[in-house]
């Protein structure tokens, strides 16, 4: 949960960075580095949902790298908890995926205003 909040802190300080400083695109670029987020952590939480589905490889259930720790945290350890943490960071990721479009075309709209 603490990743998420600093992530979201991380894209909204970006944002308003690239606001003041006059950089093109700024809330779609915020969108950018949301989907690289997304999908780093995605790709962390598939790795510790495929690493708990082979309990004998480490010995037990457990969380098998750091960012999916900061994600998941200490309580609620189970492969189901580990597969639905999985797929909402997918599901967030394609969302995001499908937004940026919109938001790209709705800059370039109000830029040419």
């Amino acid at each position: 949960m603490l990743f998420m909040l600093i992530g979201l802190i991380f894209v909204l300080a970006a944002i308003l960075v690239w606001r003041k400083s006059g950089v093109r695109h700024p809330y779609s670029k915020g969108v950018l580095l949301a989907i690289l987020i997304t999908v780093t952590a995605a790709v962390c939480l598939a790795q510790n949902y495929t690493a708990s589905l082979i309990p004998e490889a480490n010995d037990g259930i457990g969380i098998s790298n750091e960012p999916a720790r900061w994600i998941i945290g200490e309580d609620g350890w189970s492969r189901e908890s580990f597969k639905a943490w999985f797929e909402n960071a997918m599901y967030l990721a394609l969302l995001l995926i499908a937004a940026y479009p919109a938001v790209l075309a709705l800059e370039a709209r109000r830029e040419r205003r």
